[in-house]
């Protein structure tokens, strides 16, 4: 009986919803403990990897796993496997593109509307028994016809962009290689080199991949080029932001405020620079996990398994994380 080992540990309700999932003549296991050590004297039994969270998929695991048939993410970012040595051990590993995008995106725009409605700070005050009408209202702002940034234009940002147009804004994106014209078109996109559209965007919103190019991509520099009062919106990698940097730009009001889902140490430490900061709405790399996105993940990450381990592999090419030249 073929035997799935979750790289994740959840909670009793998580992992109800995964058992729930499991194919019929297949073993699901999770290690008992959240740590590394738990995972990898569990991996030697795993026939499948269901990987999902931080747990980094580097040769110390894939030298324990011996029987390892295929890698199975349960969201898109690869920043956590290791693609050599993926490759040099030519163990495939799938995903399931879009299976969360409507989740992050609608995050997002949640993330967007507090920062501009300042929704943390006054719920924080009606809660005290503090009523300030005209005072809270008089410094929030409208999303309406803005210009909005986005940077990366995949399947979350693409939903983001449909979202975000019922607000008559002005959307600008970056990506290194320019979408179809017909898609820009039907989205009502304009295509702008990364520091233009820094210069000309009132919110900036990241959903782009990590990597070599992308690490770091706003930093001191990159900040220096927005508008005075923008608005930073990050539901991709914490590390495409230097934390730093932008911290430094919300104290000094360069920056007005910033959504952030995600950091570069996770979970962030208690002395983070950002958890003081009332301009600022925060949340715990979650806006990919709503019941519906979690379910829908982790039987789409099953059908997966099933279709490998049935020799089906036409019927997964277009979901084969591929090495890219």
């Amino acid at each position: 009986m073929p035997v799935i080992v979750m790289t994740n540990h959840y909670g009793k309700v998580p992992y109800q919803i995964v058992q729930r999932v499991v194919p019929e003549g297949f073993t699901l296991k999770m290690a008992e403990r959240a740590d590394r050590k738990s995972l990898l004297a569990l991996v030697p039994e795993a026939d499948y990897l269901l990987a999902g969270g931080r747990s980094p998929i580097d040769r110390e695991l894939l030298s324990c796993a011996s029987r390892l048939k295929m890698i199975q993410r349960t969201g898109v970012g690869m920043d956590t496997v290791d693609a050599g040595a993926v490759f040099e051990r030519g163990i495939p590993v799938y995903v399931n593109r879009g299976v969360n995008a409507a989740s992050v995106a609608e995050h997002t725009v949640m993330l967007l509307l507090s920062v501009l409605r300042r929704t943390a700070v006054i719920d924080a005050q009606l809660r005290q028994g503090i009523w300030k009408k005209q005072e809270n209202g008089i410094l929030n702002h409208e999303l309406w016809k803005k210009t909005v940034g986005l940077v990366g234009m995949g399947e979350i940002g693409q939903k983001t962009a449909r979202m975000l147009s019922g607000f008559e804004v002005r959307l600008l994106y970056h990506t290194p290689k320019r979408k179809p014209e017909e898609m820009e078109f039907a989205l009502g996109l304009t295509w702008m080199p990364y520091e233009e559209l820094l210069a000309q965007s009132d919110i900036v919103i990241f959903q782009c991949a990590l990597n070599d190019r992308t690490r770091g991509m706003l930093g001191e520099k990159q900040i220096k080029r927005m508008k005075q009062g923008s608005i930073v919106i990050n539901t991709a990698r914490g590390a495409l932001i230097d934390e730093k940097a932008l911290a430094d730009a919300l104290k000094s009001g360069w920056i007005a405020g910033a959504g952030l889902d995600v950091f570069e140490k996770e979970p962030p430490a208690v002395d983070n620079a950002f958890f003081p900061m009332k301009n600022v709405v925060l949340s715990p790399h979650i806006g990919g996990v709503t019941q519906e996105a979690f379910q829908r993940m982790m039987a789409l990450a099953m059908r997966n398994i099933v279709l490998f381990e049935q020799g089906r592999y036409e019927e997964l090419e277009d979901r084969l994380w591929k090495k890219t030249v």
